[in-house]
């Protein structure tokens, strides 16, 4: 049998929601020291997750908001779909 060492397990299983709240930090770093007051957030976990409440992305936005931070999902339906997660401070 082939064995795998946890930071190899931890590769292949993707990123952990505390993992996603962190980088999340880091992009509000940014975007508030540009004078920014709000980040939208657009990729996969962000908006599918988001659309269909997953127990990881309610896990994150409770992160957000114990770090107190508002958090809410933005959902528009014209043509094409239009959904993110937006986050305020």
């Amino acid at each position: 049998m082939t064995q795998i060492t946890a930071a190899e397990a931890r590769r292949l299983a993707g990123p952990s929601v505390t993992d996603r709240v962190d980088e999340v930090f880091n992009l509000i770093r940014e975007r508030a020291t540009a004078g920014a007051h709000f980040l939208n957030l657009k990729d996969d976990f962000w908006t599918r997750d988001g659309y269909s409440k997953t127990a990881d992305y309610q896990e994150a936005v409770k992160q957000l908001t114990a770090a107190g931070f508002t958090v809410k999902f933005f959902y528009e339906e014209h043509q094409f779909v239009d959904m993110y997660t937006v986050v305020e401070w």
